[in-house]
This record gives C-alpha cells, sequence and structure tokens, in this order.
C-alpha cells in the first residue's frame, strides 16, 4: 500500500525563532514583538547615535500606513526621524537629568541574559523593558530604586553607625524627583505626538518642594511605624540613613502600594512613549497622566506643579484634563454658590481644602452629587491629606456613610441634623464638614467609614486639631476630557429639569389661583379692603354724629 505522510512544517527564519522564542518569555503581542524586534537591530546597525534613549526613540519611528508604499515614503520617514530626534533633545536637555539614558542603561538593559537562545543583547533588552513596562508597579519601583541604589556603608557621615552594611538603599527625594520628571517628560511627548506646542511642560528650574516633601515625611512615617509594630518592645533606635532619606527597597514598595499607587507608572508610561510612539497607550494598564487643568487655580501656578503630580500618583482617576466646578478666589466662599456647582454634577470630584496654617487636604469621590439628609456614594472615594504629610484615607468597609450634601433650606433646619457638606462620620458629625458659613469645619481623625489617621496636623501642645477655618476651598471635576464632559452634560440636564419643574409650579400655583378666585373660593387680598370697609360702615359706633364713611 501507499502511505501518505503530512507535509512537512517549513523552517522557520532566525527571525521567526527569535520572536517565538521571546514571545514565550516575555510579555509582549506578537505586533509589539516584531517592531521591538526591528528596531533593535536599526539601533545596533546604526551609525549615528546620540543616547540610548533618543536612539530607540528615534529608531521605533514608523511611517503611516497612508504613506508606507508612496514614492516619497522614505523622505517622509526621514523627516519624522529628524523630528522625533529633536523632540527627545528637549526631553532630554530641559526636563530630564542630564545622565539619565546612561544611567538607565547601565542599572537596567546591561544585565547579562545567560543561556539565551537568541542573542544575549537581544534577551537583555527585551528583559530590562519588560522590568520598566510589563511586569507591575512592584517591579517598575524597583527599576526605580536599583537606579539610585548605594551599599549603607557607601554614604558618607552615616558608615559608621551599622559598622560595614552592605545593605543597598536609595534615596528616596531623588527616586520622587526623577518620578516626577519623568511623568512630565510622558506629558510632553503625549503633547508631541498630538502636534501640541509642548512648551508648558517644561519645568522651571526652580521646584516648589512642598509636595515632595509631603511623600518623604509619609514614608519616613510609614517606615518608623512599621518598625515599631515589627518590634517586640515597641520602639526602635535612631536610623541615620532614614534621617537622611535613604530607604531600602521593601520598604520603598510597600509604602507605594499603600500610599501612591500610580508612582510606579511614571517610568513605565514614559518608555511607552518612547517605544511606541505611534500607539494610544493601552486602556488595560494604569497610566500616570500629568493633570492638565482647563481653568487657572491658587493651587497649581504652573501647568508643571509638583502638587499636580502628588495628587496624579494617588489615583487614577485624577490623571488627564481636570474642569474647575468651584474656586473660593473667584467665587467667593458662598455655599449657595458652592452647592449649585456640585448638584447635579455625575462624575468623580476633587475637593481641594487649604487651611489657614497652610494644611492642604481634602477629598475624593467618584459618585454623583444630590441633596439628601442620608449620606450616599459608593466605595470610589477617599480622604487625603497632601501637605505638610501626604496620607490617603480609603474606605475601611465598616461604613458606608461616603458623602453627604444637607443644606438648611432643604428641610428649614426642622431636620435636627449637620448641613452643609461632608464625608464620612453620620449625619449629626461627618468627618470632614464645611459647614454652611465656612466657619468652625470640622476634620476629625476617625470613623467607621474611612481608615484613621489626622486629616490636620498636631497642635503645638501636641494634641489634635480638629476644626478648621477656610483659606483656600476649590473643587474640580476629573478624569479626563470625555468624563469631565459627559459629567458636565449630566449637571447641565439636571439644571435644566430643576429649572423646568420650577416654571411648571409657578404656571400650576397661578392657574390654581385663578380657578379659585373665579370659583369664589378664596378672595382676593387686593379687594379685601373693601369688604372690611364696608363692615366698618355698618358698624354702630354708639355716636350718631359719627358714621365711618362718611364723608
Amino acid at each position: 500500500g501507499v502511505s501518505y505522510g503530512l507535509p512537512a512544517k517549513p523552517e522557520l527564519t532566525k527571525a521567526e525563532s527569535d520572536i517565538k522564542y521571546l514571545g514565550s518569555r516575555y510579555p509582549f503581542g506578537d505586533d509589539e514583538l516584531w517592531k521591538l524586534y526591528k528596531a533593535f537591530y536599526r539601533v545596533q546597525n546604526s551609525d549615528e547615535k546620540v543616547s540610548f534613549i533618543s536612539d530607540w526613540a528615534v529608531q521605533c519611528v514608523e511611517i503611516p500606513d497612508s504613506h508606507s508604499n508612496g514614492e516619497d515614503s522614505k523622505e517622509i520617514l526621514e523627516e519624522l526621524k529628524k523630528e522625533r530626534l529633536r523632540t527627545m533633545q528637549v526631553v532630554e536637555h530641559k526636563i530630564l537629568p542630564p545622565e539619565f539614558s546612561q544611567r538607565l542603561q547601565e542599572t537596567t538593559f546591561s544585565n547579562p541574559a545567560y543561556g539565551s537562545q537568541c542573542e544575549p543583547g537581544l534577551e537583555t533588552f527585551f528583559s530590562g523593558l519588560s522590568n520598566v513596562d510589563r511586569r507591575g508597579g512592584r517591579c517598575t519601583i524597583g527599576v526605580l530604586f536599583d537606579y539610585f541604589s548605594v551599599k549603607k556603608n557607601s554614604i558618607p557621615e552615616t558608615s559608621s553607625a551599622a559598622g560595614t552594611s552592605a545593605i543597598q538603599v536609595a534615596d528616596f527625594n531623588e527616586i520622587l524627583h526623577l518620578a516626577y520628571r519623568l511623568s512630565v517628560a510622558a506629558a510632553f511627548l503625549e503633547s508631541a505626538k498630538q502636534g501640541i506646542d509642548g512648551k508648558t511642560w517644561i519645568p522651571p528650574q526652580s521646584l516648589d518642594e512642598k509636595a515632595i516633601e509631603g511623600f518623604s515625611h509619609s514614608l519616613t512615617d510609614f517606615i518608623k511605624r512599621k518598625r515599631i509594630r515589627d518590634s517586640p518592645y515597641g520602639t526602635v533606635a535612631e536610623d541615620p540613613y532614614l534621617d537622611k532619606g535613604f530607604v531600602e527597597k521593601v520598604d520603598l514598595q510597600e509604602w507605594v502600594e499603600l500610599n501612591a499607587p500610580v508612582l510606579a507608572s511614571s517610568l513605565s508610561t514614559f518608555m511607552f512613549h518612547v517605544f511606541f510612539p505611534d500607539k494610544p497607550f493601552p486602556q488595560t494598564r494604569t497610566a500616570l497622566s500629568f493633570p492638565r487643568l482647563l481653568q487657572d487655580s491658587v493651587f497649581f501656578t504652573e501647568a508643571t506643579s509638583p502638587l499636580l503630580f502628588s495628587f496624579a500618583c494617588l489615583s487614577n482617576s485624577l490623571g488627564g484634563s481636570w474642569h474647575r466646578l468651584y474656586s473660593s478666589s473667584s467665587d467667593g466662599l458662598s455655599y449657595n454658590r458652592l452647592q449649585n456647582a456640585l448638584l447635579g454634577y455625575g462624575g468623580p470630584t476633587l475637593m481641594i481644602i487649604e487651611e489657614t496654617c497652610g494644611t492642604i487636604f481634602g477629598a475624593f469621590t467618584g459618585s454623583r452629587w444630590k441633596e439628601s439628609k442620608d449620606f450616599y456614594g459608593q466605595a470610589d472615594c477617599f480622604l487625603y491629606q497632601l501637605i505638610p504629610i501626604t496620607a490617603i484615607y480609603r474606605p475601611s468597609g465598616n461604613g458606608r456613610n461616603f458623602m453627604y450634601c444637607n443644606s438648611e433650606a432643604r428641610s428649614r433646619g426642622y431636620d435636627g441634623q449637620a448641613h452643609g457638606i461632608g464625608f464620612g462620620g453620620d449625619v449629626h458629625s461627618p468627618r470632614l464638614f464645611i459647614t454652611e458659613t465656612f466657619e468652625n469645619c470640622v476634620a476629625s481623625s476617625h470613623d467607621l467609614t474611612f481608615e484613621c489617621g489626622p486629616l490636620l496636623p498636631k497642635t503645638a501642645s501636641g494634641g489634635l486639631q480638629k476644626t478648621f477655618d477656610i483659606e483656600t476651598l476649590e473643587v474640580w471635576g476629573v478624569g479626563g476630557d470625555e468624563v469631565v464632559g459627559q459629567a458636565l452634560g449630566a449637571r447641565h440636564q439636571q439644571r435644566e429639569i430643576t429649572a423646568a419643574n420650577i416654571r411648571k409650579a409657578r404656571k400650576v400655583d397661578k392657574a390654581a389661583f385663578l380657578d379659585d378666585f373665579q370659583s369664589g373660593l378664596i378672595e382676593s387680598k387686593a379687594f379685601a379692603h373693601r369688604g372690611q370697609m364696608r363692615g366698618r360702615a355698618d358698624e354702630d359706633t354708639g355716636d350718631d354724629k359719627y358714621k365711618v364713611g362718611d364723608n
């Protein structure tokens, strides 16, 4: 008999074999693998090298599909590469630290890949990019840590404190400054991609350090409390490394996860814009999108304000465009204007409060605002303090008193409840509470709905501060263009419904009045004096000379 065998599978080319191998080891899609694979060899073979980051940014540029087959496609590609290089030179010389590109290459893209089935340099690159961009926040924070890491015994003026300890530590303030500049650089590249002038994304030489210091104080406090908790004696010795701002990797990773979960995305977002300039950032991943203000603010005098970076690190809902709903500097300290700005707004909002001593704190909510005698909302909210120490208090799971808006006018004050805007606590004493008079506002340190912790610093005597007076108050609609647009539309619709109901009530009242008047059920006050005069004219006064009504 004749036997028929299956046709032999065609042998894979070297490139196909490499892609198959890399795809089995690294978290990239096929299109991404091929793009990076080709760019790797273009970088390797290029005679015009500038820097690690700029070289990759240029070689990852691809000609648009609409021009890929045209006669002038080569010229178009060269122009795109020149423009890309000019953009990256601004990034490297005016936004990022001058040594960033070389240092990142040395610490992240130079570790040898042993046992590789493809060119070692190729796998080293994919391994480094995976750590930066695809293996989660802890891994990315580890990359930032390694960028600055030093051995304890190499730190001046502290080496004698711990003998010859070789434990790796890193300067947290330097990590924060780099993360801030990476987030600004990503915003600059995004603007360039959209053809928008990115001059507003060039940070000033001197930065407002208050936001950076808030994070730094928060991490230091976190580490000290962690060590006290883990100590069998409940005390810890002085740490000269921590006092100088040097932290260990695991402490940094734990703090970021709890207090600034989006901070790690500063590096991954920037690197995505470098390597994939023609693609939008995937919605399935968390980007650090630097907030973009659509109106002026007392708190943020620069588009690149570090305070905006701090907010963006707290939640991915705080990235993208912000629309100002209320500002005490322009709208005045008016509760009616504040409530009118909020009611019906159908998207996430950020309330920022500065009290008279300079503390900045507030609340974030994700639910639609309405007036009610009861609390409402969902668990997509939190309370926070930003300055002088950054802390975030998320829902504890023990209560559901998330947000509250109850004016005295709603019940004429007969409900016996607190009147104003509040978060947490109960209807008689919300944890964070803005009174209708804006005086004697409350910010306490605990309730059932949110995690415990101070919103205000301690008093001079060391006690807990609970009440405050407002210096500045702003409320922003946040979440990006699409979210803000829909929320403003919901507010406009709510206002139209309210106005229509008022017009209808007025018409109904007027029509009912006329019907009752014409039917004789009621007597017009305008003519009531006639009856009164008639009654007086018929009345006997006891004096025949004088009758009411006589001339």
